[in-house]
């Protein structure tokens, strides 16, 4: 194991050095990139049960299902897992629009009362509703225990940004998790579309990819890392690398805020050719798209692409959770499906299981190879917010067996989903004055109860 990581390692170093990383203006530096292991010892406290160094963390993509109760906690679970197995001296980092989750944030705190430094950027609004009680003040004061003992930059913390971390404006709205090593697992990069709260494993659809032994992908994670937790304006953020896992794949990111660049959905969708696949039973490009909010006139953009590769003869599905008016009328040809199921008497956004994921999946005729596959997995709204705000979008080029299970899962959802765009619900709309009179069953989000959630995952 030991010659297969230095293996790896020397051939991601081969790499970035030949410029196949390709980023930003901000540049991507191995010194942006946090240690994968410290420098300086650090005492663990006494645990109930050790991390267990030969563990490994799998790779690929995880769905969770609100309806299923062995799906429901899938990517808490791997989360959960993963944390369990983090040794002293290593790293976690998460960024999340909401950390909400007694169960995560207790063992957040078990992993750094261990000796892992833990650091933790949430949305600045989320963090003031929550008051003392809930996960940032538990957090907040658990994370400063300890820290006196260890080198700066392994303190463990919790904070969040004026607004957008590496922008102007806009919100902190990212979802990930970056870990320098768990068991025998180094670089671990796993980021998708669910919060750190119970609402992501029971109520929604949500999707979460992991990356194992790359180090060119975490580093350049890790470089975004170190830019947001300074909370100030950075240039725009991209790259490639290698798969470490598969022949000839690549790994694309970008990063929000976006500025110039290229949209990442019709980064994949505009090197569609809809016909002379190779991979799909008829020969038509498979595309399925399963996005939870369409909105403005970027929404709109992605909405007449895909209606376009409709109308060229690709095997278009579409499932989401909700979208203006304006783009239900551009999709309407489309096959399309409202996940939204209502749970009470009425919509109600805090109740309702529905449809979470951003991103989709792509196999066939893929720019000009008809055995190409894609599929973008991030945090991101399609809407003009979530171009300005911070948010990822990491894109797996030719990883046939992500695709397949992507386009299944599309599937299953748009199988089950019980609305099609003529009978669409305002179920999870944001609402700009949050109704609290008896019978509207509106709660505020600081009335949310998370406890009774994950007591659900049970």
């Amino acid at each position: 194991m030991a010659a297969r990581t230095r293996g790896i390692a020397a051939l991601a170093a081969l790499f970035l050095t030949m410029g196949l990383l390709v980023a930003g203006p901000a540049g991507l530096t191995r010194a942006d990139a946090a240690p994968a292991a410290a420098t300086t010892p650090v005492v663990a406290k006494k645990a109930k049960k050790q991390p267990n160094p030969a563990y490994v963390v799998t790779p690929g993509i995880t769905f969770n299902h609100p309806f299923k109760a062995k799906k429901r906690g899938a990517i808490q679970r791997k989360i959960i897992k993963t944390l369990k197995n983090v040794e002293p001296g290593q790293t976690v980092r998460v960024m999340t629009w909401n950390f909400d989750s007694p169960l995560l944030a207790g063992k957040m705190i078990a992993a750094h009362n261990r000796g892992v430094s833990v650091q933790i950027i949430m949305a600045r609004g989320l963090a003031r509703e929550q008051g003392s009680h809930r996960s940032y003040g538990v957090l907040t004061r658990a994370l400063k225990k300890g820290n006196a003992d260890r080198p700066k930059e392994l303190r463990s913390w919790i904070r969040t940004c004026s607004a957008t971390c590496r922008g102007k404006g806009g919100a902190m709205h990212n979802k990930m998790m970056l870990v320098s090593k768990s068991g025998a697992t180094n670089w671990i990069v796993m980021q998708g579309s669910g919060n750190f709260t119970g609402a992501a494993a029971v109520q929604q659809f949500n999707d979460w990819t992991t990356v194992t032994e790359n180090q060119a992908l975490y580093d350049g994670w890790m470089t975004m890392w170190n830019q947001a937790k300074k909370d100030k304006k950075f240039p725009a953020l991209q790259f490639t690398v290698p798969s470490t896992t598969i022949p000839g794949a690549t790994i694309t990111t970008q990063f929000a805020p976006h500025r110039d660049q290229v949209d990442p959905p019709l980064r994949v969708l505009n090197k569609v050719q809809c016909n002379g696949a190779a991979n799909t039973a008829n020969g038509r490009t498979k595309v399925r798209v399963a996005n939870a909010v369409w909105g403005d006139e970027r929404g709109a953009r992605i909405a007449r692409k895909v209606r376009e590769l409709h109308f060229q003869g690709c095997d278009v599905r579409v499932v989401f959770m909700m979208m203006s008016g304006k783009i239900r009328s551009i999709l309407a040809p489309v096959p399309a499906k409202q996940m939204v199921y209502i749970t009470g008497a009425t919509a109600n956004k805090f109740k309702d299981r529905y449809v979470h994921l951003k991103g989709l999946a792509v196999q066939g005729n893929l720019d000009g190879n008809p055995n190409g596959s894609a599929v973008l997995s991030s945090s991101e709204n399609w809407t003009q917010l979530g171009w300005f705000s911070d948010e990822h979008d990491i894109i797996f080029w030719d990883d046939a067996a992500m695709a397949a299970k992507y386009s299944d899962w599309a599937d299953m959802i748009f199988n089950t989903a019980p609305r099609s765009l003529a009978n669409y619900v305002n179920s999870a709309d944001p609402d700009p004055v949050v109704r609290v009179k008896p019978g509207t069953e509106y709660l505020s989000p600081q009335d949310y109860p998370f406890h009774e959630l994950e007591a659900e995952l049970n």
